[in-house]
């Protein structure tokens, strides 16, 4: 009884530990491909930081950015960089093109994010101009 006991528990143990994706993936993806200006100047922000769910990036010097995976909590896009004010927005699987426009801080307004569909072929070609 014990020997089977123990069979059972280390046969579970990759699903314990990876969860129900162990098998087969479950969780769809969420892919964006963009970039983060400053709102008042048009201007790149180098290193501003972008999240896609647990997902982290710097943009690149051109103020370009590329990320994605499976989804997880939280299901959130966001960016921000000091001396502006973050944007936080919903984030739904699929592929995307990301034009995120950053308010300085003490400036009216708010910073905005907006993105459109687009396909795996167009994110593909679109991150290739994004190092």
């Amino acid at each position: 009884m014990r020997t089977s006991q123990l069979r059972v528990a280390w046969l579970s143990l990759p699903l314990l530990v990876s969860g129900c994706c162990y098998f087969m993936p479950c969780h769809p993806g969420g892919y964006v491909v963009g970039v983060v200006t400053d709102a008042i100047s048009g201007q790149a922000i180098p290193n501003a930081s972008v999240r896609l769910y647990y997902y982290d990036i710097n943009s690149a010097p051109s103020g370009c950015f590329k990320l994605g995976g499976a989804d997880a909590l939280p299901f959130e896009f966001g960016a921000s960089a000091p001396g502006y004010k973050p944007v936080v927005v919903d984030a739904t699987p699929g592929f995307y093109r990301a034009t995120v426009k950053l308010m300085p801080v003490g400036s009216p307004g708010n910073s905005t994010s907006t993105a459109v569909d687009i396909s795996s072929e167009q994110y593909a070609e679109l991150s290739r101009s994004c190092p």
